[in-house]
């Protein structure tokens, strides 16, 4: 993302600034990059005189004191170039621990009749289990930075982890956040993507930005988004794109948790949702990071569900 986009970030708490293409950082261009993610609550790491803050910015949950003289790596809580752990196909370049996928209960059968069992479990949503299984220490890591030494499938390096107030435990404990190890109260993952089933999926051919959000929306829906959700962008790839297929959110005609979520886009265009994420609210989360949604605009108008579903 360009510079100016990350300075905008900052400030985005007190409204949307334009920027000098005169878009605003609420709506994002074809092309642009989705990125962001030293802002977000996905940078970990900390950087030594600034306790209770995170390395780029004071937005960010966690930060973590005691990796060796203190990190202000982003990148290494989730990937290394080297000794990566391959387990279940893990992918890319992974550099965490993660629980076995007969560790988890799997969301059983959806109502378009198919079924999904634990050993089915893909390596994208294993992947982002591998903190929010709430089991899984954020420090659970293959390749410490420095000289930390590698461990093989990785291993808790006894970092820890605080936030505004405090020393926090140092894995998922926000009920909020932490999926946990039970799926079947979540949207169904690592399911096949089924068009034309009873759950009314269009065909995967379809392009997104092609797809139609706002007949059956009064006109105030419609403009709430600065116009994100007539728009119809998603960040595919690490860039806004209009041109987009629904497969090309799928990983081997899979959902996964990347098909809605991409963990490096700290997504500032849902309106609707920043409100709810007020400052010294009791989760001391200060920001929404839009939830790391993929679509430009986030679920306004249920644009996130309508996009695959044709409802």
């Amino acid at each position: 993302m360009k510079r100016r986009f990350a300075i905008a970030i900052t400030v985005l708490c007190f409204g949307f600034i334009a920027t000098a293409e005169s878009n605003a950082v609420d709506t994002y261009i074809p092309g642009q990059a989705a990125s962001g993610i030293g802002s977000s609550r996905h940078n970990l790491g900390y950087l030594p005189g600034r306790a209770g803050n995170n390395y780029n910015s004071a937005k960010s949950n966690f930060t973590c004191n005691g990796c060796g003289t203190g990190t202000s790596e982003i990148c290494v809580f989730c990937h290394t170039p080297h000794h990566t752990n391959t387990a279940n196909n893990l992918k890319p370049m992974w550099n965490r621990g993660t629980s076995a996928p007969t560790s988890f209960t799997a969301y059983g059968t959806t109502i378009g009749g198919t079924t999904v069992v634990n050993t089915d479990i893909g390596s994208t949503t294993l992947a982002c289990l591998s903190c929010h299984d709430g089991v899984t220490t954020f420090d659970n890591i293959v390749n410490a930075p420095g000289k930390g030494g590698v461990t093989a499938g990785g291993s808790d390096r006894g970092y820890v982890f605080s936030d505004y107030t405090g020393i926090v435990s140092d894995f998922m404990v926000s009920a909020r956040v932490n999926i946990g190890l039970d799926l079947t109260n979540d949207h169904p993952v690592s399911v096949v993507y089924n068009a034309g089933a009873v759950a009314g999926l269009r065909s995967v051919n379809t392009t997104i930005s092609a797809i139609d959000l706002t007949s059956d929306l009064n006109t105030s829906a419609t403009t709430y988004d600065n116009g994100n959700l007539t728009k119809n962008y998603w960040a595919v790839k690490g860039f806004i794109s209009d041109t987009a297929t629904i497969a090309d959110l799928l990983r081997n005609n899979r959902v996964e948790c990347s098909s809605c979520h991409d963990p490096h886009f700290n997504n500032k265009s849902w309106n609707e949702i920043d409100p709810t994420y007020a400052l010294g609210s009791a989760d001391l989360e200060f920001e929404s990071n839009g939830l790391f949604i993929r679509r430009v605009g986030g679920n306004t108008g249920s644009g996130v569900c309508r996009t695959c579903h044709e409802k």
